[in-house]
């Protein structure tokens, strides 16, 4: 009996474990699928971009010179043309009025230069009056002291007007220099100092030896009476306003080069806008090349990022992109356009040191209540959007030959499905014809025992 039992038990379990190998044959196999539901796709990349104000400017100093007085601090709002700075002007001051000083006597030298010519008009008459005087009065007076002093005098009067020659010679060279008489006109004058010359030669001659005096002293007489008439005869009153006008014209440019160097001694304000920075509050003196003052304008700000050069080539000025501004209450993401796009690369560094080849681009927002100047934004470049996509995991997709073929579930069968594919996206694929919406997709092709025709089931 017992016997009978144990073999009645044994065949129990074997039927159970029979009828649990059937059970189990004919149950769908659990695998790793997708369903594929119609979404937006974009292909896209990310770069990192600083906000940047279009009138953002650093002010220099056009003058190097002490401080002397900052009207502005940060954070001020300054208009068009307000004073920011002024150094100290003491020393173009003082050489203003100098030549102010310079100017006024000149033009006083022009105004009385008619009158300054004809009195010495009237002495050179009178002096000729003179010799011809002593020309007369020579043969009664000679080997007289009466003739000594006279000589002597001859030669004084002789020497005096040869050194107001040459000193009237040096201002018709400086006329020639300057253009306002002509190369024969200052060869004239020239004759005459060389008469004034020759003429006080004859004189000291004549003092210094007795030989031949009475020929000599007249000679020297009429050679300084020539020199007169040829001084006489001559235009003296237009080179001489001439000279007074170079020298009032010369003076006039120095005072404006003083008053255009006086205006550089005031810093103004470029545009209407806002002082970001002052870089001079702990400093006297200043030079050319020192940073004064960080101005930003009241215009929009806008986004400068630099683009890789393979990337470059997909973008173009007009495109959208959009901006994520990360702030502490949440991001914020606003749209934008391109603007512009550089036409050469430089070299940048990467974070892990590599060096890349990068193009500035510039991007304009279409709102930036929540952008300032100097904060990093990240920017966007979509190089594809579409919406109502059927997209794939990549570990969805195997080949048959050269046709493209995914597996999906229908009727709890494991089918392949061929497919045509579209834009490849980061670790998907879209999927343009083969599919449709709803599809149980497989993803995990290497799951053990799956092959076209089995039942199976999503997991």
């Amino acid at each position: 009996m017992k016997k009978k039992v144990k073999i009645i038990g044994i065949l129990i379990v074997v039927l159970l474990g029979v009828a649990y190998g059937i059970y189990a044959y004919f149950q769908p196999m659990a695998i790793e699928a997708k369903v594929i539901e119609p979404r937006e796709s974009e292909i896209y990349f990310l770069e990192t971009g600083v906000v940047v104000n279009k009138q953002q400017q650093y002010i220099y100093p056009s003058v190097t010179g002490e401080i002397d007085e900052i009207m502005v601090e940060e954070g001020m709002h300054v208009k068009q043309g307000d004073v920011l700075m002024t150094f100290d002007t003491t020393a173009v001051e003082q050489e203003r009025l100098a030549q102010q000083i310079m100017l006024a006597g000149y033009e006083a030298q022009m105004a009385n230069a008619e009158v300054e010519i004809q009195m010495q008009m009237d002495t050179l008459r009178g002096t000729r009056q003179n010799l011809v005087g002593q020309i007369n009065s020579l043969t009664a007076q000679m080997n007289t002291k009466e003739q000594k002093e006279l000589e002597d005098l001859l030669v004084n009067q002789s020497q005096s007007q040869y050194e107001q020659s040459i000193e009237d010679l040096k201002k018709h060279q400086q006329l020639y220099e300057e253009g306002y008489i002509s190369q024969s006109e200052l060869e004239a004058f020239e004759d005459v100092v060389e008469g004034y010359e020759a003429a006080y030669k004859e004189a000291k001659a004549a003092n210094q030896s007795s030989d031949d005096y009475y020929t000599s002293m007249r000679n020297a007489l009429y050679g300084q009476i020539d020199s007169i008439d040829q001084t006489l005869g001559r235009d003296m009153l237009t080179p001489t306003k001439k000279y007074y006008q170079s020298m009032i014209d010369s003076t006039k440019t120095a005072l404006e080069t003083i008053t255009t160097q006086l205006e550089k001694h005031t810093i103004k304000a470029p545009f209407d806008g806002v002082i970001s920075e002052v870089m001079i509050e702990d400093v006297n003196r200043v030079q050319g090349m020192d940073y004064l003052f960080l101005i930003l304008g009241e215009a929009d700000n806008h986004v400068e990022v630099t683009v890789n050069t393979r990337d470059i080539e997909s973008i173009h000025v007009g495109d959208q992109v959009r901006l994520k501004h990360h702030l502490r209450s949440g991001d914020v993401e606003i749209n934008a356009t391109i603007a512009y796009i550089g036409d050469s690369a430089t070299v940048e560094r990467s974070p892990l040191g590599i060096e890349e080849r990068k193009v500035l681009v510039k991007v304009q927002p279409e709102a930036n209540n929540y952008l300032k100047s100097g904060f990093e934004v990240d920017v966007k470049f979509i190089l594809f959007s579409e919406g109502n996509q059927l997209i794939v995991p990549m570990s969805s997709i195997y080949q048959v030959g050269d046709k493209d073929m995914v597996m999906v579930i229908r009727d709890g069968i494991a089918v392949e499905q061929e497919v045509v594919l579209g834009y490849e996206l980061t670790g998907e694929q879209i999927v343009t014809q083969g599919l449709r919406e709803k599809d149980v997709v497989i993803t995990d092709l290497d799951a053990k025992g799956l092959k076209p025709g089995i039942r199976v089931k999503k997991s």
